[in-house]
């Protein structure tokens, strides 16, 4: 029992088939699942023999493999052809893309030598102006931590230290205009207290005081030091705005002792404004030296306005004469009210007129008693005036307002328009001149006492009286002429009268005289009615000039 339980552990095992001990018969037809070695073995040779026995179905299959093992074969020669086709592709394209390489190294290089030569031949002034604009945000970005340092003190408290009323209030609305200015300048921008859009610039316009003294003054020199630093510091301001840009610096009821003047002075040195302008009560230690020596140092200034300046001398007179000779770019002044009560007035237009090489192309005299004082100095300067502008200067603009001129002055001015062809504008108003005056210009302008006479009348200057006369509206002297000779022929029209005054004009310019007739009625308003149309000026010439027949008789 023992050892067939034994075997039976044994196949249980190892799945193959066990016998008793001593047992040698082998069971060919055991049916096990694990079969056995021998019945695997026999099972082999057996195949085999009926695999031999077979015949022609053993030639079949192997036909069959041959021609499964063709078609692998094809397709292995196809993959093939696939994977030769994909080389040959990915050298082409590695040829395009070395291609590519090139050109792109190619452009790159010409784009970089193309980018140079525009960089090469970028005008001086596109680089100026960049560098202008870089020292503008360079300025921003300096003073973006800054802070205003002067200290600012009530009305009270100024009250409180022996101030009176005026000066308490001169300081403390001083302070807070350099205060406002100084903190616009700081952020970029122009502190402007005008009205006028068209001009950018700085303005400081302090109500009128009494002259106050040093002491006053030097409460405010934290102020202006503030103010002067930061106007000193705004120059990248100025050069980032257009070549055209109206740039000025105005100083109103502005009181500066030594120290302040020195800053304000040394602030200006470099700053590039094109309009100069002191108002009203302006006290420069220095005086006319100080702002002779500001214009000096601006290349750029084109226009100087001094009003109302009433501390000048014959010293200042001579400073501010030469300043203004020698300076290369103004060509606009306009000293007024400066000289009032005082014959200083005739030594600044003599002392401008006489010197040879004026450039000024505007000249405003108003208010200052020219010509009030010529009995007590013997010297008319009226005449000098009138020689200056018969020699055609380049002068286009004269106020002459409020200067005490008379019937006397018109004659000799009107005398000098008659060849005058420069001047623009003359403001005579305000002055002593009456009806005879008035004439006198008005002649000069349209002298109608004949077509000649006309036509060589002033046709460029309009004139302002007390009120502007007729006859030069436009800038075109031509215009003007033309518009004069045919109000004249209409008005002769309405008589009938213009053949009267032909003369001895001969007939052979009869198609002229038509065609001058056609040409200057073409810019005239129909609608007025001291105006005539052409063809009844026409008409008239050919019905009433009794030369006209003789042209038909030869």
């Amino acid at each position: 029992m023992s050892n067939v339980s034994s075997s039976k552990k044994r196949k249980a095992n190892d799945g193959r088939a066990t016998v008793p001990d001593g047992a040698h018969d082998v069971n060919t037809g055991s049916t096990n699942d694990g079969g056995g070695f021998l019945s695997s073995w026999f099972g082999y040779f057996s195949g085999q023999r009926n695999d031999a026995s077979s015949g022609p179905s053993h030639e079949v299959n192997n036909t069959s493999q041959l021609d499964r093992m063709e078609v692998m074969m094809m397709r292995v020669e196809e993959k093939l052809a696939t994977v030769s086709s994909l080389e040959s592709r990915c050298e082409q394209l590695e040829a395009k893309c070395n291609s590519l390489e090139n050109m792109l190294q190619s452009t790159s290089q010409s784009t970089k030598e193309h980018i140079d030569s525009i960089l090469e031949t970028t005008s001086q002034s596109t680089k100026d102006h960049i560098d202008k604009a870089l020292k503008y945000h360079e300025m921003l970005i300096r003073n973006q931590n800054w802070e205003y340092s002067a200290p600012m003190s009530t009305m009270d408290e100024l009250l409180d230290v022996n101030y009176d009323d005026n000066e308490a209030e001169y300081i403390y609305e001083t302070s807070q205009v350099l205060k406002r200015s100084t903190e616009a300048l700081r952020g970029g921008n122009f502190p402007d207290q005008s009205v006028d859009k068209r001009v950018t610039g700085i303005s400081l316009f302090i109500d009128d005081y009494p002259l106050v003294d040093d002491e006053t003054n030097n409460e405010l020199s934290p102020h202006w030091r503030e103010f002067a630093a930061a106007l000193k510091d705004f120059k990248p301001a100025f050069d980032v705005l257009p070549d055209d840009s109206e740039t000025s610096i105005t100083f109103g009821n502005v009181q500066l002792n030594q120290e302040m003047t020195q800053l304000v002075k040394d602030a200006l040195m470099k700053v590039p404004f094109k309009l100069f302008c002191f108002q009203y009560s302006c006290h420069f230690h220095g005086g006319m030296s100080t702002i002779a020596a500001m214009m000096d140092n601006n290349k750029y200034l084109q226009i100087l306005d001094v009003h109302r300046i009433l501390d000048m001398d014959s010293n200042d007179i001579t400073k501010l004469c030469s300043a203004i000779h020698r300076h290369p770019s103004l060509v606009d002044v306009s000293i007024s009210g400066c000289f009032t009560g005082s014959r200083l007035g005739n030594e600044m237009l003599q002392t401008l007129l006489r010197t040879d090489g004026l450039k000024l192309e505007r000249l405003g005299m108003a208010e200052n008693s020219l010509t009030r004082y010529r009995y007590r100095t013997g010297f008319n300067v009226c005449a000098l005036l009138s020689n200056y502008l018969a020699g055609n200067p380049r002068l286009k603009f004269l106020d002459l307002t409020d200067n005490h001129f008379d019937d006397g002055d018109a004659l000799l001015i009107a005398n000098a328009l008659r060849t005058n062809t420069t001047l623009k504008n003359l403001i005579i108003s305000g002055n002593r001149v009456g009806e005879p005056g008035d004439s006198l210009f008005r002649t000069a302008v349209c002298n109608e006492s004949s077509l000649n006479s006309v036509a060589d009348s002033n046709h460029s200057c309009m004139i302002e009286t007390e009120y502007a006369l007729d006859g030069n509206e436009s800038e075109e002297r031509e215009i003007n002429r033309a518009n004069k000779i045919y109000r004249l022929l209409s008005s002769r029209n309405k008589t009938m009268s213009n053949v009267q005054h032909f003369g001895d004009i001969d007939v052979k310019l009869l198609p002229n005289v038509l065609e001058a007739v056609q040409k200057y009625s073409i810019s005239l308003n129909y609608r007025d009615d001291d105006i005539v149309k052409a063809s009844s000026i026409v008409y008239e010439i050919m019905r009433c000039w009794d030369k006209v027949p003789s042209l038909y008789l030869r």
